[in-house]
Parts: C-alpha cells; sequence; structure tokens
C-alpha cells in the first residue's frame, strides 16, 4: 500500500470498526449489569437470599436456569403429545368423512 489515499481510507474505515465493536461491548454489558440490578431488586423484593459472594450468584442462576429449563421442556413435551393427539383425531374424521362420501356415490353394474 503505497498509496497514501489508499492507507487513510483504509485506516479511516478500521477505525469505524473499532469503534462499532466497542460500543456494541458497552451495550451489552449496560443490559447485564440492568438484568442483574432487576434480579438481585426482585431478590430483595420477595424477601428471598441474595448472594453475597460472584460464586453464591453464579450457582443462583445456574439453578434458575436449570428449574427454567426443566419447566420449558416439560412444558415442550406436553404440548408435543397435545399436538400429536390433536392431530391424530383430525385425521381420523378427514378419513371417516372421506369414506362417508365414497360410500354414499351409487355404483352400476
Amino acid at each position: 500500500m503505497t498509496n497514501p489515499v489508499v492507507l487513510a481510507v483504509v485506516m479511516v474505515l478500521a477505525v469505524l470498526i473499532l469503534f462499532s465493536v466497542i460500543k456494541k461491548l458497552v451495550k451489552l454489558a449496560l443490559v447485564a449489569v440492568a438484568v442483574l440490578a432487576l434480579y438481585l431488586g426482585y431478590l430483595v423484593y420477595s424477601g428471598k437470599e441474595v448472594p453475597r459472594t460472584a460464586d453464591e450468584l453464579k450457582e443462583t442462576l445456574q439453578n434458575k436456569y436449570e428449574e427454567g429449563k426443566e419447566v420449558v421442556e416439560k412444558k415442550v413435551s406436553e404440548m408435543n403429545t397435545s399436538l400429536k393427539e390433536k392431530t391424530f383425531e383430525l385425521m381420523e374424521e378427514k378419513v371417516e368423512k372421506l369414506f362417508e362420501d365414497t360410500t354414499g356415490v351409487q355404483v352400476q353394474k
């Protein structure tokens, strides 16, 4: 890159990309801090024990994650079973209707 104009354009683009990445990381960090503050506020409001160390907080969050995961898996399983049953019922109705329609037709000999 011996052309100074091209070098200047590349440098400006590199700075803009770096700035946008840093800006997004700062936003992500602010959102994470806000969510953590809301969670801690919820714990205080509900009267539950607030974790005192980072390890306690990590363990509490992991436990809540596992509980939520189990609930979601259970609901998905229930919905899947319900959906299969409903689909089976609809298919039976359609097949019965199809056979009723075909048996109602007079066959000429």
